[in-house]
């Protein structure tokens, strides 16, 4: 005998409901997923109904976003057209507060990650000494050294108190690789960090030409108000410190650009919203430097300072073309490379160049106080020319001693002042080309004026300052 079949479930859904009620693991699920429908429900509702103005306003306001774009330095050139600088690219990371996460753990996540991949520290001070050396240098340039180095999160947290919207930089000069990674994940792994190109002088020639080209350093806190007013972010740009980089600086700094563009919630660029204002490159300088020359110029004195029985730890060699008063070579020792200021300089470094008793951070052709000696002979002797004082053909006497009365007792002798020549025994008579030839003493304290000559009258305090004011001195 065939057996019974088994009872078939009811059809339909008073079947279904029946089967639903004989299990209460079935009931709890049910009621789970009905409960979890009507909560999206109802923040969906909340979001596109009674929200929908907030957040509409909030998704234009972080999409929207005036860019500044930094505008290329000029270059500087020798006179037969080489590069004495360049710009090359390199990867800056920077934080948008604003475009961080708003939840705290998220947050954390983030500047956490972003902190071990650029070796900062997250949120506990480190004492200065251990921090970043670029870190550590920039402070002391800025006049900013604080106690302790702030973490990342203090960091952020500041700039999101004082200006959310721009971008902080926090690391300049990454490596590739990890900026390639930071800029995978932008919007997602890493959102309100982006990854910026940016460029940074190479000094081919290094400590050659150092001390005529300088360096680039960050605005100094005291001066941030003063260059802002003139169109400079102090927290990004970077400024002439010495040499031409300083002296050309409004030359060479170009003006940035700026646009209006729209983002998406990864943020990557949508579209241009206003048309875009290009960044004006710098201007180029061109000096009247030849680099063969100051190369030859610089081996020669550092040869002659090297001598055994010179070991002097300080020169100077000028070369100019007289006929134009073009500088042909300019080398002051000891010197420096401006590379290492440009690629980051560690503080010890810098310390140690700072203590340096020989100064090779001075360019002691043009910043040395020092007396001129005879070097200023060429002064009194275009003014006396100029002035009629005396012609090519004049001839003044150097006995090797002339005696000046003292102004107060002129009839004293025992008052009086002796000058004296180089040479003692004198020169003799000369004329205004042997006075140079020779560096006859006498012969320019007679032009300069002050010593009673019965046929001759030099040119007086007055015309000798004044033409020692024409010629660039005092």
């Amino acid at each position: 005998m065939a057996p019974r079949p088994s009872r078939l479930p009811a059809r339909g859904l008073a079947g279904r409901l029946a089967l639903l009620a004989s299990s209460p693991r079935l009931v709890l699920m049910a009621l789970f997923f009905l409960t979890v429908v009507v909560l999206f429900l109802v923040r969906l509702y909340r979001l596109q109904v009674v929200e929908v103005d907030e957040w509409t306003a909030r998704a234009q306001e972080q999409r929207a976003w005036l860019v500044r774009l930094p505008a290329p330095r000029g270059l500087i050139y020798s006179r037969d057209g080489e590069p004495l600088v360049r710009n090359i690219p390199v990867f800056q990371v920077v934080v948008v507060p604003a475009l961080l996460p708003e939840e705290d753990l998220e947050r954390e996540t983030v500047l956490r990650r972003l902190a071990a991949l650029l070796d900062l520290p997250y949120s506990h001070p480190e004492p200065v000494s251990s921090a970043n050396p670029s870190r550590r240098l920039e402070w002391c340039l800025t006049g900013s050294l604080p106690q302790v180095a702030p973490g990342l999160r203090e960091m952020v947290d500041e700039a999101e108190r004082t200006a959310p919207y721009e971008p902080l930089i926090v690391a300049r000069k990454v490596e590739r690789e990890i900026a390639l990674v930071i800029a995978e994940g932008e919007g997602l792994t890493f959102p309100g960090v982006r990854v910026e190109v940016v460029s940074r002088r190479r000094y081919p020639y290094g400590s050659l030409v150092s001390q005529l080209v300088g360096y680039l350093g960050p605005i100094r806190k005291g001066e941030a108000e003063v260059y802002k007013e003139r169109g400079y972010d102090p927290m990004v740009d970077r400024i002439g410190y010495t040499g031409v980089e300083a002296s050309f600086e409004e030359w060479l700094r170009g003006e940035p650009g700026q646009r209006y563009q729209e983002e998406n919630v990864l943020g990557r660029v949508v579209r241009v919203l206003a048309e875009e204002q290009p960044a004006v490159p710098g201007h180029n300088v061109y000096l009247t430097i030849d680099l063969e020359f100051q190369r030859i110029a610089q081996d020669a004195l550092w040869r002659g300072m090297t001598r055994p029985n010179v070991n002097s730890r300080r020169g100077v060699v000028i070369a100019m073309d007289p006929r134009t008063g073009e500088v042909l070579a300019m080398v002051s020792l000891p010197t420096h490379d401006n590379n290492l200021f440009a690629e980051g300089i560690s503080v010890e470094d810098y310390q140690r160049l700072l203590d340096d008793p020989h100064r090779p951070l001075l360019n002691h052709a043009i910043f040395d106080e020092l007396p001129p000696g005879s070097i200023f002979k060429i002064i009194p002797a275009a003014a006396a020319l100029q002035e009629g004082v005396l012609t090519p053909h004049t001839r003044l006497d150097c006995p090797g001693t002339i005696v000046v009365p003292n102004k107060y007792y002129p009839n004293d002798p025992g008052r009086a002042q002796p000058f004296h020549c180089w040479l003692r025994s004198g020169h003799g008579r000369l004329d205004i080309v042997g006075g140079l030839a020779y560096s006859c003493d006498i012969f320019f304290y007679k032009v300069g004026g002050g010593y009673e000559e019965t046929d001759f009258e030099g040119l007086g305090l007055e015309r000798m300052v004044a033409y020692a004011r024409l010629f660039g001195l005092g």
